[in-house]
């Protein structure tokens, strides 16, 4: 059997009833091994181990930042440009989709737009420590750069990561993660369910009929594609992409 106290797993290989003692592998099925305290919940054989629930977590957000799902979070950098430079490196930038919008700080109360800038990837990072550079096709002043971009959400490192703060998730996305975690954590089970060397109660099949698991993520699927494309639309709508790249 395996048991789990708070995000770690552990197989039982050897019980000893007298002395109340088990033998353990500690950080099973790649879980963290870890120290925990007096009184801590043991769950033995869990339906849904919680390493394998921020798993799921981790990959829907990944995968609502693909370009066929067309969700992202919105970061900002200033930065400084000496109006001479065909390209500059992107400072502090580790990941981005796409550039939403460069101003220029002409006056503190006016930020115009500066057109027909090409988002640059994979530079030489020798030259551009960052790997993105931005290249400007036409004359810009000097000054100020309001640099407003796309980027991928960001993962959970723990249980208590807030991913509307910490992984760039909108308020009105927090839904679909939790959609898409739950239909990633049942969708396996039909494969099981329908695999017949391992059924072993033969009264399954009139109680639990082929297809039960399937029809029962139906839905969900359904729900979470219809608010992919809301919030897609609500984004694409709150940031258009104002950049001339011809």
């Amino acid at each position: 059997q395996v048991l789990e106290i708070d995000s770690e797993l552990m197989y039982i290989w050897a019980t000893d009833v007298p002395t109340k003692t088990l033998t353990v592998q500690r950080g099973f099925n790649g879980t963290t091994a870890a120290a925990h305290t007096a009184g801590a919940i043991i769950t033995v054989n869990p339906r849904f181990p919680r390493a394998q629930v921020l798993e799921s977590i981790n990959d829907e957000l990944a995968d609502l930042s693909s370009p066929m799902h067309g969700l992202f979070q919105v970061k900002t950098l200033n930065q400084d440009y000496n109006g001479s430079d065909a390209m500059i490196n992107l400072t502090s930038v580790t990941s981005i989709i796409d550039l939403l919008t460069v101003s220029v700080r002409y006056q503190t109360d006016d930020y115009p737009v500066a057109r027909k800038i090409r988002l640059v990837r994979d530079v030489p990072t020798d030259d551009f420590a960052s790997g993105f550079a931005i290249r400007f096709d036409q004359a810009v002043f000097p000054g100020r750069l309001r640099i407003v971009y796309k980027a991928a959400y960001s993962s959970a490192t723990t249980e208590a990561t807030d991913i509307n703060s910490t992984c760039g998730v909108q308020e009105t996305v927090t839904d679909i993660v939790a959609l898409g975690a739950q239909i990633r954590l049942m969708s396996p089970r039909e494969i099981k369910r329908n695999f017949t060397e391992s059924q072993g109660d033969t009264r399954r099949a009139d109680e639990v009929t082929m297809g039960s698991v399937a029809n029962s993520t139906a839905g969900l699927i359904r729900l979470r594609r219809d608010r992919i494309q809301a919030e897609a639309a609500r984004l694409a709508r709150a940031y258009p992409t104002f950049l001339s790249k011809d």
